[in-house]
């Protein structure tokens, strides 16, 4: 067994045993069970009072429609073709405007339909999770000084710095593995009871590569997180910096300059855990009518993001061992 090994062992152990983990295990957990108990909420058939409620809703609704649906259709199509003029894979359905019961009637829980979000809200959690778990790993060996004792145990600073972000990214591993079990375990359960399982071919192939993706970016997002660890030694800092991307980065400059936004790392992300995304881009004109804006939704590859965040994470865990490498540790 090479040392490298050994002491990624002992940090692994030590991870496992800190408050802040069992504290984080716990509130996924609970997260788990509150996404559930929503999935449940929302699978369970209608009562027979409300049944009859949304009945008596349709009634009116198709009344309204003989009386003016052929005009409502008019007006979508216009709506479509003014949008097609910057969009030409715009479709409003204007041909199936026309209310049927299904509309108003809760619908049939559908595991093949329902998993993958599920998943994806899931993985959006452990991705909160994983970055306070490997934060709070690493910025508190500087907060208490115990990276200057360990230090003396194992001096060499790159095998130190290595053992603890490959033990950062391994304690994620069974987390996300088990929150994604109990969520699939989850959806099936309900869509067996109040649904269907029947899915078509490939489906839970899909499924596995959902989970498996989302189980890779938790084990990186804890990497990262211990790494900005290193790097700011406190895990407040680690968590105000977060907060200030999403606010300043995500939120301000990713709603107003439109060539950041294939950039954005949630945009990325989410092209990483659906293997491809769109996004919306805004394409202004002017045209004989005048000055007019339209959203237009364009494709994210996988490629691209996995590029993107591979390239990203790598930048950044070689600038924080050299900053680690160089600066003073107390």
């Amino acid at each position: 067994m090479t040392r490298l090994t050994r002491l990624t062992r002992v940090e692994l152990r030590r991870l496992l045993r800190r408050r802040l983990t069992l504290f984080v295990v716990l509130g996924i957990l609970a997260a788990v069970g509150l996404q559930l108990f929503q999935t449940g909420m929302e699978a369970r058939p209608m009562s027979a009072s409300e049944r009859v409620r949304v009945t008596a809703d349709y009634e009116r609704a198709r009344q309204d429609f003989a009386q003016n649906g052929e005009q409502q259709r008019t007006e979508c199509l216009q709506s479509q073709d003014e949008a097609r003029a910057s969009d030409p894979t715009a479709d409003f359905g204007c041909d199936s405007q026309e209310p049927t019961l299904a509309m108003f009637l809760k619908p049939e829980l559908s595991f093949a339909e329902a998993v993958p979000d599920v998943l994806g809200n899931g993985a959006w959690l452990l991705l909160l999770a994983a970055l306070v778990v490997g934060a709070g790993f690493t910025a508190s060996e500087f907060t208490t000084g115990s990276i200057g004792t360990w230090l003396t145990f194992e001096p060499r600073r790159l095998r130190v710095y290595d053992s603890k972000l490959l033990a950062a990214g391994a304690g994620l591993v069974p987390l996300a593995v088990l929150t994604f079990a109990l969520l699939t375990a989850g959806v099936w359960v309900f869509a067996s009871f109040w649904g269907r399982t029947a899915a078509p071919a490939g489906t839970w192939s899909h499924v596995a590569a959902v989970g498996g993706r989302g189980v890779v970016l938790a084990a990186v997002v804890a990497v990262v997180g211990s790494v900005l660890g290193f790097l700011l030694r406190h895990t407040a800092a680690v968590l105000g910096l977060t907060l200030g991307y999403a606010i300043v980065g995500e939120g301000i400059l990713g709603s107003n300059v439109q060539a950041l936004r294939p950039w954005l790392l949630q945009t990325n992300i989410a092209g990483w855990l659906e293997h491809g995304t769109t996004y919306f881009t805004r394409v202004c004109k002017t045209s004989d009518e005048g000055y007019s804006c339209n959203d237009v939704r364009l494709p994210l590859s996988f490629t691209h993001s996995a590029t993107y965040l591979g390239v990203l994470v790598l930048a950044v865990v070689l600038l924080t061992a050299l900053v680690f490498r160089r600066r003073d540790v107390r």
